[in-house]
């Protein structure tokens, strides 16, 4: 009510869904508010994805024990053991990211709660940014998996986002109804309203604590108030400021509660505007399934046609809405219709195969060669250390119970016994079988090389200590057979695939480094956006990284333990190390790194990191080389 006295009105409400909202303004330049998601939905929907992991746990082994026993000798226990860790990395890592990149931003437990991932733009998730949010998921989890750092964190950031949020640019909004409110005539009899809703409420107030105030405080506010409302109606002959009060309160009631007006639909405009567009509202609501679920590859031309017309429509209703004075539900449902079909027409491209396949062949080596310096710099520090921890060990034979495990010692001694043997002979315990070294291998080589990566955020030490650290261990392992006069033996196993896998990782911890430096050297950036900046372009050389520890992990498990004559392996070593010359050096150049290298990260922009896993089949226990 404008025209009661400021000192008489109580604060006006607060509007629970608009107190945390990521506001946005569309294309068609109409903003659109998202309210945000709290702490409490949002770890609720954590608790229902990390039990259905725990029950997906379950049912893989289950189902592997139930396969090996069907096709006992087809499926060795070994495989069956390797396929198991393989799918527990592949859901550690894979569950939230295939079902946010490929469910529009929502788990079953996000879903369950009404909550979704979209990116700080209101659009929908982005591949990319799926992949991003979920590898420094390792991060916010911390310490162990108590959520500490992210839980910190959401409670600090204005829009409450974990660190994975930040740096992949989401947001995590509330999914609600989209409901309009039912309109009807105003009765002849009743009349428009005459006070507005903040004045309605304060005159409500005191009606309603009449009873409790002191006669002399309900005499002065009553006189102040009974003369704001004179202008309107004057009080009739005979009438206290307080029955004034209490009449005009009550026929305003029926004023409002006929013209449904109080929370419903707003000043009279919108009302009028509520009342004739409400059907065309309803009617574009209940076809959005369709479009959200088949997007607009699947529907005729004439449909999407349709549908633009119909946004744009809807979009100038909102405007209008607004202008009108519309009450806070009519517009909060029209923010979230004009929300919902503003992400049909951005939503991600479908066509991943295709995507995925030209980065694979053209973006990532161009990405590769536009972040040589950190990529550059991680080569370095892996060769460095590895130096550091062969000559620390040549040069004192003590340092090998230090800095090595006395697994690798221990084959180290085989092959001094037994000149002849070759790495293979050494294995401990018995041969599980290529096929299965191989799962397990690529499974935890995969998953070295995504800590690595997330490790970055940590002010890139993190990715530098992951690089220095397996160097180290590359390095001290040649130095316990060099000692003993088999260098050969362990060399002539890690050269086939050796090649490959460091190479991978040396790229997995420049992406890492890369994305760390936006902290140190944010240029003319804050911190926060030049670290997502860098995130962004680093986490698209991941897919790359992912691809070729695959072809590590084959290598590794078919052809580096096997008995082949020694010459067949250095040509293997030999034909890695051209191939990724040429590979990572020569493709992509000219016209094609012009416009694919340019947009490196557009190009992997569908593309996420692969799941990796937790695996002690490597030789070196969850070491990237053996």
């Amino acid at each position: 009510m404008s025209d009661l006295e400021n000192e008489s009105e109580p604060a006006p409400p607060v509007d629970v869904l608009r107190d945390r909202v990521l506001r946005i303004d569309t294309p068609e330049r109409v903003s659109v508010e998202f309210p945000l998601a709290g702490l409490g939905s949002r770890f609720g929907a954590l608790l229902i994805d990390g039990t259905l992991i725990l029950l997906a746990f379950i049912v893989v082994a289950l189902v592997v024990v139930l396969v090996g026993q069907q096709y006992l000798g087809v499926v060795s226990p070994e495989l069956a053991i390797a396929l198991v860790v393989a799918a527990i990395a592949f859901l550690i890592w894979g569950y939230f990211f295939f079902y946010e990149a490929f469910s529009d931003g929502q788990t079953p437990g996000k879903r369950l709660f009404g909550v979704r991932a979209v990116l700080a733009g209101g659009q929908p998730l982005t591949i990319q940014a799926a992949a991003l949010r979920n590898l420094i998921r390792i991060i916010d989890l911390q310490p162990g998996t108590s959520c500490l750092v992210g839980g910190f964190v959401m409670l600090i950031d204005s829009r409450g986002r974990r660190l994975g949020d930040l740096v992949g640019g989401t947001v995590v909004v509330r999914e609600l109804p989209i409901e309009f409110p039912d309109v009807t005539e105003v009765a002849a009899s009743g009349g428009a309203p005459r006070l507005d809703d903040a004045g309605f409420e304060a005159l409500e107030s005191f009606v309603d604590r009449a009873d409790e105030l002191r006669p002399e405080v309900l005499l002065k506010l009553g006189r102040r108030l009974s003369n704001s409302v004179a202008k309107i109606d004057p009080p009739r002959e005979g009438e206290t400021p307080a029955e004034h009060l209490i009449r005009f309160h009550a026929e305003e009631r029926v004023r409002r509660a006929t013209a449904r007006l109080s929370t419903e639909a707003g000043a009279p405009a919108a009302m009028a505007l509520l009342r004739s567009k409400r059907s065309r509202w309803e009617e574009l609501r209940e076809g959005l399934p369709r479009f959200r679920r088949g997007g607009l590859r699947r529907v005729g031309e004439d449909e999407v046609a349709e549908l633009a017309a119909r946004y744009r429509e809807v979009s100038a209703d909102l405007a209008r809405s607004r202008t009108y004075g519309a009450s806070a539900r009519t517009l909060f449902a029209l923010e979230r219709l004009v929300g919902a079909v503003h992400n049909v027409f951005y939503q991600p491209r479908s066509d991943a195969g295709r995507r995925l396949w030209a980065f694979m062949s053209r973006g990532f080596p161009a990405l590769f060669r536009r972040l040589a310096w950190p990529i550059g710099i991680s080569g370095l520090l892996l060769v460095g250390s590895a130096g550091l921890g062969y000559g620390l060990v040549r040069g004192d034979a003590k340092m090998e119970r230090l800095l090595i495990d006395s697994s690798i010692i221990a084959r180290a001694d085989e092959a001094r016994a037994n000149p002849d043997a070759d790495y293979r002979d050494t294995w401990e315990g018995a041969w599980m079988g290529s096929d299965a070294l191989s799962v397990r291998l690529i499974a935890n080589n995969v998953q070295v090389a995504l800590v690595c990566f997330a490790a970055g955020l940590l002010f890139g030490l993190g990715s530098a200590a992951s690089i220095a650290f397996n160097g180290l261990h590359l390095g001290t392992a040649l130095a316990v057979f060099a000692n003993r006069g088999v260098l050969h033996n362990i060399g002539l196993f890690v050269l086939p695939h050796g090649i490959i896998e460091l190479t991978a990782i040396v790229i997995a911890g420049g992406a890492g480094m890369w994305m760390g430096s936006g902290i140190w050297f944010p240029g003319r950036r804050t911190r926060t956006a030049a670290t997502a900046t860098r995130a962004r372009e680093a986490v698209s050389l991941i897919a790359g990284v992912a691809g070729l520890l695959v072809i590590a992990g084959l290598i590794e498990g078919f052809i580096s333990p096997s008995r082949l004559p020694d010459v067949v392996k250095l040509l293997v070593a030999a034909g890695a190390a051209t191939w990724l010359v040429f590979y990572l050096g020569l493709t992509g150049r000219g016209a094609e790194e012009a416009s694919e290298g340019s947009a490196g990260a557009s190009d992997a922009d569908r593309v996420g990191g692969a799941p990796g896993g937790a695996s002690d089949g490597n030789p070196g226990g969850g070491r990237a080389v053996a």
